[in-house]
């Protein structure tokens, strides 16, 4: 069932280069995708965004390499709803297509330059499980864990392709053990401070099949009560 207008705001990004329609109330994006789409350096080929949810992670990438085209793919209906309604207004026609479903349960998607993700972080058990279920799904690995979502974004990886993903920095050891698994290499790390001298919120990672790891420089969010220079930058500003 669509959501009622009044349900739905429009929310734009880059400084109105996109926009992206979102719950009023309910799951609404967050920072995490602007950080991991500046994280990722162009060009970026055929993406797949995991849990695309509203497409904030995959209007970015489009909006950042004009020659990048993507599948989104979003398990909660109504996110994806909104994800295509976004998509027809940011008029990235044909660039991207937005797959509602399970991605473990999807056929046919081809391979892909890069997987680019934005998960669910917290395991059950771990933090206030939601009440609202859009959050809930969203947040908390309850229709996604780890390995279901690193399983889904390697079967799809083309050879020399980028896993990317912002994820809880103190579940990086996990991550980076999951990657090896699979034969890839947290070829680079950056660790994302909510300010200068406080511990590390989420680590960005991009993952390859090969390569030496290197740990880029901290990205810190805020100074002096605002966003840093590098961050306004991502926004935009």
């Amino acid at each position: 069932m669509s959501a009622a207008p009044e349900e739905v705001t429009y929310d734009t990004l880059l400084r109105g280069r996109v926009g992206l329609y979102q719950p009023a109330r309910g799951f609404r994006s967050s920072l995490d995708p602007v950080l991991l789409a500046g994280f990722v350096p162009p060009p970026f080929g055929r993406f797949l965004d995991i849990g695309c949810g509203t497409g904030a992670l995959s209007f970015l990438l489009l909006a950042r390499d004009e020659a990048a085209t993507g599948v989104g793919v979003e398990i909660q209906p109504r996110l994806a709803e909104l994800a295509e309604k976004g998509r027809a207004r940011n008029g990235f026609g044909d660039r991207l297509e937005v797959r509602a479903g399970d991605v473990r349960e999807m056929a046919g998607l081809g391979s892909f330059d890069l997987v680019a993700t934005n998960p669910p972080f917290r395991p059950l058990g771990s933090g206030v499980l939601s009440p609202d279920r859009e959050r809930s799904i969203a947040h908390h690995e309850v229709a996604l864990t780890l390995d279901d979502w690193l399983d889904a974004g390697t079967a799809v990886l083309a050879p020399g392709g980028r896993l990317c993903v912002i994820f809880p920095a103190h579940r990086c050891d996990e991550l980076v053990a999951g990657l090896e698994r699979r034969g890839l290499v947290a070829a680079r790390k950056r660790f994302v401070h909510p300010q200068a001298g406080a511990a590390p919120g989420r680590v960005l990672v991009e993952a390859r099949s090969g390569g030496a790891p290197v740990i880029e420089p901290p990205l810190v969010v805020h100074e002096n009560g605002a966003f840093t220079p590098e961050v306004r930058q991502m926004l935009g500003d």
